[in-house]
């Protein structure tokens, strides 16, 4: 200092508080200056305390950022208004491809008949009544609070309590899991135990309440729907287009080839694609803004220039996969109806009484304002990598489903009673998980037949039995395995678009067999920032992309 005083010097220690929401898809760890850690992370734990040995080390670091997560919006919601039921697992025989692993922790591909699946019927799903669901949410919010996760979908809840209780209305009520009860007046949302992580915790639902309210009742709302930005059609992507039958593709292509002639000669809907696809890295705003001060600049050479470099650029995306059809990515919801029975008697058994879906040989129900009655669909649930995980639905519209529900044309319903949709789309549940559906006729088709002729894939890798101590080593192996993970989804998704090309090309069962196992071996890599495998994920890979 200029005054001859020194100033001192203040060291600040940081300490890992979290790993982000993204976990094993794109997760960062999160430090914390070392004062504040203890503070924060009491907040982040819900005051959970973990043992020092054999401790839940993997589904705290899970489920405790749930409450960090970045949000759009907040709702109030009171949690003893909350309805709280166990989840219901519904079986259906099929034949199945059973991923297992050998003595040496090696998969391998079993091909088992009439094996019994099961759908676990409401899987981080909830219902949300529209009393107080928000007006731009497009059929559905995705909810976060402390070990909260749930995707919200936008219902009628009370219209139908008044509707099934009549003149009971009022003073009907209806047990949770817990063994509380609730006047069926006062609920505002109806979700399951799946949806809840802390109670995996052991914490009570008074507990949990408690938290809630220190938090004045707000649960984040980090996304919703949205349509696309090509309006009407929607892209597929490579591993989509890599499962189609190559005798199709002049057909699957034209409306991609139709939509390239167009943006050539119709100068307007070019003008419509750049506003679209306008972001601050490329000059399309530009390009607009000219074009609307002068209409005559489109007869420029430098505009005719530049359309012509961004045109060719769409066509190069184009044929990495990028084909695009009527089509739309759908936010899945599970027996909706089936979930309004069991919310108003907490019977399990009421749920066979859901009349909106039946259960249909070949093909599975579902229903979505996107597309018409009676439509059939082709659906493909990421991460997609083999004709065994393309599903055949049926568009079916029933009078209780337009009555009780605001889902939009985002939002699509699927029975999961009787069906093998979740284990068919890799291990698909219904917390916001998508999927991109079309009806476009020979996709379709193409669907019915591997429907039949692909049997579903079961994931039956053991779990890990190793068990993990509450210590930053430990902390340190997880992420360790987390960050890996990162490299395993994408290059087990692309081993396994290699595989599949060998298997058109070749009668060896064994490639085959590897785009099945890798399927499983990428839903692995994502799930394991909640639960771990008893495989190297990695070595797997490797293994058969040497092979």
């Amino acid at each position: 200092m200029k005054d001859g005083t020194i100033r001192k010097r203040e060291v600040i220690h940081y300490k890992m508080l979290y790993r982000s929401t993204g976990k094993a898809k794109k997760g960062s760890c999160m430090f914390i200056r070392d004062k504040l850690h203890k503070k924060a992370q009491n907040f982040l734990y819900m005051g959970i305390k973990l043992p020092k040995k054999n401790a839940m080390v993997v589904e705290i670091n899970a489920y405790a950022p749930l409450v960090s997560s970045a949000i759009v919006d907040r709702i109030k919601i009171n949690p003893k208004n909350i309805l709280i039921l166990k989840d219901i697992d519904k079986s259906f025989i099929t034949n199945v491809v059973s991923i297992e692993t050998d003595e040496q922790k090696h998969c391998y591909a079993k091909h088992i008949e009439n094996y019994k699946l099961k759908n676990t019927l409401f899987d981080g799903q909830a219902l949300i009544d529209s009393s107080i669901f928000p007006d731009w949410g497009h059929g559905y919010i995705l909810l976060r609070h402390h070990f909260c996760k749930m995707a919200a979908f936008c219902s009628n809840i009370q219209k139908f309590f008044k509707d099934y209780f009549g003149d009971n209305y009022y003073s009907a009520t209806v047990k949770d899991m817990f063994g509380n009860e609730h006047y069926v007046k006062d609920i505002e949302v109806i979700t399951t135990d799946n949806a809840m992580k802390w109670i995996k915790f052991d914490k009570s639902y008074d507990y949990w309440c408690e938290r809630v309210y220190e938090n004045n009742c707000m649960f984040g709302i980090v996304k919703t729907a949205h349509g696309s930005k090509l309006g009407e059609v929607q892209k597929m992507s490579y591993q989509m287009v890599n499962s189609l039958d190559e005798s199709i593709m002049s057909n699957v292509v034209a409306e991609s080839v139709a939509y390239v002639e167009r943006l050539k000669r119709d100068d307007e809907f070019f003008l419509e694609y750049l506003k679209k696809n306008s972001n601050f890295s490329n000059d399309y705003d530009v390009l607009v803004a000219l074009c609307e001060q002068n209409g005559d600049f489109t007869r420029s050479e430098y505009f005719r220039e530049r359309k012509k470099a961004i045109i060719k650029a769409y066509v190069l995306n184009m044929k990495t996969g990028k084909i695009i059809q009527n089509a739309e990515n759908l936010v899945i919801v599970g027996s909706p109806y089936a979930m309004l029975l069991y919310g108003a008697t907490g019977n399990e058994d009421i749920v066979d009484y859901d009349d909106t879906f039946e259960i249909e040989k070949g093909t599975i129900q579902c229903y979505t304002e996107r597309f018409d009655n009676g439509d059939y669909l082709a659906f493909f649930r990421s991460p997609f990598n083999s004709k065994n995980n393309l599903t055949y639905l049926h568009n079916v519209y029933h009078e209780n489903m337009k009555k009780y529900f605001n889902f939009g044309k985002y939002i699509i319903a699927v029975n999961m009673i009787g069906t093998d949709f979740q284990d068919r789309n890799n291990g698909s549940d219904q917390d916001s998980d998508s999927g991109y559906a079309t009806n476009q006729a020979d996709i379709v088709e193409h669907a019915r037949k591997c429907y039949i002729k692909y049997p579903t894939i079961v994931n039956n890798i053991p779990k890990d039995s190793n068990k993990y101590d509450n210590t930053m080593n430990d902390y340190a192996k997880i992420d360790n395995n987390l960050a890996g993970s990162q490299r395993d989804i994408g290059e087990s998704s692309n081993i396994a678009q290699i595989a599949q090309t060998y298997a058109c090309n070749f009668e060896d069962q064994k490639y085959i067999d590897y785009v099945c196992i890798l399927s499983v071996l990428a839903q692995a890599a994502i799930d394991s920032a909640k639960r771990r495998f008893d495989i190297d994920i990695a070595d797997e890979i490797r293994r058969i992309k040497n092979d």
